[in-house]
């Protein structure tokens, strides 16, 4: 059963007035059995009074209490009425030995070690010399007893609870360091874990990213088109307008898919599984890319130089999105203009190329061209780059156009082998 913190303080308050209860049931019986058999009392030498004695006694109890007690002050005291004791009974009546032992105890634990270790010196020092005068005046025993006894009390005042004390002390830091490495390690967790919450969040955004804004593009382009050409050409616009439908359709499905990403396997169980994800983009989809993008209007060349040969999943949906946002863009801000695609496998590494020619409006022009907006393509692609190693580069040609370049270097080595698809 576990305990209530009221029961822990009671438990913790009761612990910590036990010493002084002690000593104070020491006091009580010594004065009991001083009154109850005086010769045991007078065989002791130089005995006084046992009710001063008890109440040397008393005033330790009273000293150790934990609302008045302060290290070192009441060590010293304590170890005074001790001595005080020792010196009126020829040094063989240890009745404060417990006081004093317990107070040691504290001195330790409370005290920076330097200066407890110059504090048990010192009362050391007193205990020996004193309690040894006194033996040495007053009482009947041989030397060697005498310095056996002088031995063991200054074990059992000093070394003893200095021993105990420094015990406690280090279990206590190893428990704090303990508790603490936990907590760093809790910490580091939740740290991590919101680190890869962040990281999925990023890529699940650039993947909506890259599927909306491609799939999008070609929608509004279209439906410009179909809009212009209503009147003008009306079969033409509804054949548009049928293939806008089915982007809509593409869209939401692969949106639908992305969004499986967040479910769970056992979500998929219990639901009978109904969409999953779709597979990973690769090379080979870059041409499904291009078809799309004439399906739409645009004018495209695609070119394949060298042997394709496997990259890597990651990096292989790293360059098919590269080329779809490159396309997207396109529709979106160099409309009219035409573009080439062009995929180079070398011996070293592979090369994935997207360009466009200037815009040059005609009279044939069935939209103007849509004014360009910032967005997340070209950092998204930079993301992407990174992630596998590979490098891109972006930018304005000299006549004007677009360029986006991806490198894929130490992929292997194949023959070239130039070969036209259009």
């Amino acid at each position: 059963m576990r305990s209530s913190p009221r029961n822990s303080a009671v438990m913790v308050a009761l612990w910590s007035v036990t010493p002084s209860l002690l000593v104070l049931a020491g006091a009580v019986g010594f004065l009991a059995i001083g009154t109850w058999d005086r010769a045991l009392f007078a065989s002791v030498p130089g005995t006084g009074s046992p009710l001063v004695l008890a109440s040397l006694i008393a005033v330790q109890a009273l000293l150790l209490w934990p609302s008045r007690f302060r290290p070192l002050p009441v060590f010293a005291a304590i170890v005074g009425i001790d001595l005080a004791i020792l010196g009126t009974t020829a040094g063989e009546l240890g009745i404060g030995a417990l006081a004093v032992g317990v107070a040691s105890y504290r001195v330790v634990r409370q005290l920076p070690l330097r200066a407890a270790l110059i504090a048990l010196g010192v009362g050391a020092a007193a205990t020996t010399t004193v309690g040894g005068v006194a033996m040495l005046l007053g009482s009947r025993e041989a030397p060697l007893v005498l310095s056996a006894t002088l031995l063991l009390r200054i074990l059992l005042l000093y070394v003893l609870p200095a021993g105990i004390a420094d015990y406690v002390l280090g279990r206590e830091r190893l428990t704090d360091a303990l508790r603490e490495q936990a907590r760093m390690a809790e910490q580091r967790q939740a740290e991590r874990a919101r680190g890869e919450l962040r990281a999925e969040r990023t890529a699940l955004a650039r993947e909506l990213h890259d599927i909306a804004g491609h799939h999008l593009s070609g929608i509004i382009v279209s439906a410009q088109a179909a809009t212009t050409l209503t009147r003008s050409d009306p079969d033409r616009a509804r054949a548009m307008m049928q293939g806008i439908q089915d982007d809509a359709r593409t869209t939401l499905v692969d949106l639908r898919r992305t969004v499986g990403l967040l479910r769970s396997d056992d979500d998929d169980e219990r639901t009978g599984g109904p969409e999953r994800p779709s597979p990973t983009p690769n090379l080979e989809g870059i041409a499904t890319l291009v078809d799309a993008a004439r399906e739409r209007g645009q004018a495209v060349d695609f070119r394949v130089a060298g042997a394709p040969r496997p990259l890597g999943p990651l990096t292989e949906a790293t360059a098919y999105r590269m080329v779809q946002e490159s396309l997207a863009n396109a529709a979106r801000h160099a409309r009219g203009a035409r573009s080439d695609v062009s995929v180079r496998f070398g011996d070293d590494g592979v090369e994935i190329i997207v360009a466009n020619a200037p815009t040059r409006p005609g009279a044939d022009a069935v939209v103007p061209p849509a004014p360009a907006q910032p967005g997340y393509g070209l950092s998204g692609m930079a993301e992407r780059a990174e992630l596998v190693g590979a490098t891109l580069s972006t930018g304005p040609t000299s006549d004007g156009g677009w360029r986006n370049a991806l490198t894929i270097r130490g992929t292997g080595q194949s023959p070239n082998r130039d070969r036209e698809i259009s």
